[in-house]
């Protein structure tokens, strides 16, 4: 602590903070002040005409753009409103949004203007959120203007509005600079989802008892992410074919509340249920439905919306219950309860802010059916995601220490080489699996004089000498196989292949160098003496690798007497 202090990284992260709190103030500011101070600063160069249109061409019939519906004949199909170009002195534009209808623009009856949209049999029938924008020629000045709109659905839910006449330029500048904060926050719902979908695949996280909870929560967060943009009406500006975007609008609503479920089967296994089970399949064959009538391309996807939006609901009533249980049962069992409580926030913020979203929808369509469902979405996305990382980290930390501790039972404790269970599981598996293996060299070691040492030089001069002895068999044998400590000064390498001869060999010339050089360079006032023995078995089976590590044991004993007797030499 004192050296973070001391390097200056708590205040240079104190500092970044308050920077990029900073930033979001401002965007809010924006946001807050932007009906006032940017309409004072274009009304210069267009107008807001959404409230001159009237049903007659002579002007004595007002018309509420907001309740379109009640004005359209539905046998017609087809509603007419007027408004009165003022004297133009140059070509302006005429910008206005329209969702679900086609819509022609007339002047002086000639028509000017008429919704363009890509045609696919895969299509919705409606354009969408569309944003119109017609060229308005100054021939045309004082001249009276007609929009006919022409009904998709059998629906009173028409909407033409935002009518705006100028440059088109400074209208759409306006229009961006207006949904600032709802664009930066759709985006960052978007990277905060991708962000856990890349975390949740990272070789680094990859274990066996990985749930991939964070991957669906990202999914999530990405589906919401993109609907929420859409639902902003500025990618309309800049994408051509503004069906595709409709599209993708329903696809996401149909497909975006499974990924909760699978979260939560990820977190708390829900579908062992039988009713969360069948609420799974429920959605999942709904939206393989939607896909078919997609495909057919006779019923529209726009029709199925109402049953994916009545699945969501209940799907969300369900997780609500699940968590309060779930919550309820932890303090009961008094364990952590951390987790919980940040989905439990999440779903609140999530629902607190779709209600009043939802109420406001009913009053009057808006032109953003998101404003405060995407921060509801981007609260519960954190906290879930946040969630399923300290559940992550969990039971990574569990399979590391699970990992250590079956790693440590296999080691000797003294060398790091293998232990004797090891070695007995080694010569098991060997066995098992006859087979895979052609041949299996066995050799056999034992450590001269260590009682001597233990006796003489205390046991810590023992130990040293095994340690030493450990690095030449494993510098030198265990360069061609594995090699175990299966007693005190007694060690043992398994050699497989189709030349274990020859890496034995290979294994012994290297062997005896290193234990020339110890003695050159005289670690110990005695000599050091390891002697070895080599069997060779054929066929990995139990009774000739019994026989093999008999013979390389009776090997090593007779070396072991040649170096008492004769020693280096």
């Amino acid at each position: 602590m004192q050296t973070d202090r001391a390097n200056g990284k708590k205040p240079i992260e104190l500092l970044y903070s308050l920077g990029l709190m900073g930033m979001l103030l401002i965007l809010v500011i924006i946001n807050t002040n932007k009906n006032e101070q940017n309409a004072a600063e274009y009304t210069e160069s267009y107008r807001n005409i959404s409230n001159a249109f009237t049903l007659d061409r002579e002007g004595t019939q007002p018309v509420d753009l907001k309740q379109l519906g009640i004005y359209m004949n539905p046998q017609k199909g087809m509603l007419s409103i007027y408004y009165q170009l003022p004297e133009l002195k140059e070509n302006v534009s005429l910008v206005y949004r329209s969702k679900d209808v086609y819509t022609r623009v007339l002047a002086e009856d000639k028509q000017i203007y008429e919704t363009t949209v890509y045609e696919s049999r895969f299509y919705n029938r409606s354009p969408g959120n569309l944003w119109n924008m017609v060229t308005i020629a100054a021939e045309y000045s004082s001249k009276c203007l007609e929009i006919q709109i022409m009904m998709v659905y059998d629906t009173s839910a028409i909407t033409v509005d935002s009518l705006y006449l100028g440059d088109k330029g400074d209208i759409l500048l306006q229009f961006l600079r207006s949904n600032l904060v709802e664009v930066f926050v759709s985006f960052l719902l978007m990277i905060v989802g991708f962000s856990m979908i890349v975390l949740d695949l990272l070789p680094a996280y990859a274990y066996e008892q990985k749930s991939h909870g964070l991957l669906w929560i990202g999914m999530f967060a990405l589906l919401t992410g993109i609907w929420s943009m859409i639902e902003t009406n500025t990618m309309q500006f800049f994408v051509r074919d503004m069906r595709i975007l409709q599209l993708i609008d329903n696809m996401v609503m149909v497909v975006d509340s499974m990924p909760l479920l699978l979260y939560l089967n990820c977190e708390y296994q829900i579908f062992k249920h039988l009713g969360m089970r069948i609420l799974g399949y429920v959605e999942g064959l709904y939206i393989l439905c939607c896909v078919g009538i997609q495909l057919y391309g006779k019923i529209d996807l726009h029709y199925m919306i109402h049953g994916a939006m009545l699945i969501m609901i209940v799907s969300d009533i369900l997780i609500f219950g699940w968590i309060i249980n779930t919550l309820r049962r932890l303090r009961k069992e008094r364990k952590p309860v951390l987790n919980c409580a940040l989905q439990m926030t999440g779903m609140c913020s999530l629902w607190v802010f779709g209600i009043i979203e939802l109420m406001r929808s009913l009053q009057v369509d808006r032109i953003d059916r998101a404003g405060l469902v995407r921060m509801g979405m981007l609260t519960m996305s954190l906290c879930f995601g946040i969630s399923s990382q300290i559940r992550t980290h969990r039971l990574l930390e569990q399979g590391l220490k699970y990992d250590l501790i079956s790693h440590l039972a296999y080691l000797d404790g003294l060398t790091g080489l293998g232990n004797r269970t090891a070695y007995l599981e080694q010569l098991q598996e060997y066995e098992e699996n006859a087979a895979s293996f052609s041949q299996v060299g066995v050799v056999y070691l034992d450590v001269n004089n260590l009682k001597k040492v233990n006796d003489t030089q205390g046991h810590e001069f023992g130990d040293q000498l095994i340690k030493l002895a450990a690095h030449i068999i494993e510098d030198s044998f265990g360069r061609f196989g594995k090699a175990y400590r299966i007693g005190g000064d007694e060690f043992c390498v398994l050699i497989t292949g189709y030349d274990t001869q020859e890496q034995y060999e290979k294994g012994l010339a290297l062997f005896q160098q290193l234990v020339a050089e110890a003695n050159r360079e005289k670690h110990f006032s005695f000599e050091v003496q390891i002697a070895q023995g080599f069997a060779l078995c054929t066929e990995a089976v139990q009774q000739q690798i019994d026989e093999a590590v008999a013979a390389a044991d009776s090997a090593m004993y007779q070396n072991k007497v040649f170096l008492k007797q004769y020693g280096k030499s």
